[in-house]
């Protein structure tokens, strides 16, 4: 198995940091799957819906990487699945966020005969350069387990809705989170998406209206429609939260779908990546 891949403009390595900093406040363990056309980063936590992953980040290589190469474990399955902590490389990776970061390889290696990820950050200065190293260890899956990280199929989409202010949809859930736990989401086809915490302390509620059905582009629709003039979940607000922390990725479209008391659905696209999350209802009321 082999993986070496190369960025080289100092905007995107910065980019990079930030598509970390997004997966290590989704999750504490994330698998990276690496194929010769694209990187993926997934996360999974006990009872996630359908009991697949309950984060799903797929990175366009072509606009992060100069340079991307990869062989697998065979000819027939060419692909790599690597187990690491976001929080270890989160911490250790500091330098990528420099404003005097130039470079970046990212290389799985051995060490001691164990395996790593590591990170060779070129720094640059007005009078030197400097390259530090970082090796972060990591596990390979084997070929067994590789099941356990293929994208859940959802059920039919309910409602499905653009979120054109990202920005005011996080700005409610982050105070709605002093409230209580579980959030009751009621989407409604015709556009309007009601958020709210009804509980013995206190009745909040906030009401988004005007919002559009998305439009994506041919093909890339992770979904199916069961279209439905409402739909109903409560979920788990801590959830919802950690996820909209990915908001740093600056998403072009962000699309909450609703399956009715079962599950939201979450797509957040940007140019260099798109992540989905699965949330199922909570069980908490």
């Amino acid at each position: 198995m082999r993986f070496r891949a190369t960025i080289v403009e100092p905007r995107l390595v910065r980019k990079f940091h930030t598509i970390l900093t997004a997966v290590e406040k989704m999750s504490k363990e994330c698998v990276l799957r690496l194929t010769p056309d694209n990187m993926f980063l997934i996360s999974s936590e006990p009872n996630s819906v359908l009991g697949g992953p309950s984060a799903w980040g797929e990175i366009d290589k072509d606009k992060l990487f100069s340079e991307y190469n990869m062989e697998g474990v065979s000819s027939e399955d060419n692909e790599i699945f690597i187990e690491f902590s976001p929080d270890a490389i989160h911490k250790n990776l500091t330098t990528l966020k420099s404003a005097n970061v130039r470079g970046l390889k990212l290389k799985l290696t051995k060490r001691n005969n164990s395996p790593n990820l590591t990170f060779e950050v070129n720094l640059g200065g007005a009078t030197s350069n400097r390259q530090v190293v970082h090796d972060v260890p990591v596990t390979v899956l084997q070929r067994k387990y590789w099941s356990d990280y293929k994208i859940p199929p959802l059920p039919g989409v309910n409602v499905s809705l653009s979120i054109e202010d990202i920005k005011r949809f996080r700005t409610v859930l982050e105070k709605y989170k002093s409230f209580g736990s579980v959030l009751s989401i009621h989407a409604l086809t015709e556009g309007t998406l009601n958020l709210y915490i009804h509980n013995d302390e206190v009745r909040v509620e906030t009401t988004l209206k005007n919002l559009k059905a998305p439009i994506l582009r041919p093909g890339f629709e992770p979904w199916e429609m069961d279209e439905m003039d409402s739909a109903r979940v409560k979920v788990d607000i801590k959830r919802i939260n950690h996820f909209l922390a990915a908001e740093i990725i600056n998403p072009e479209k962000v699309v909450l779908n609703v399956v009715e008391d079962s599950m939201v659905h979450i797509l957040m696209v940007s140019s260099e990546m798109s992540i989905q999350l699965f949330i199922p209802k909570s069980g908490k009321y």
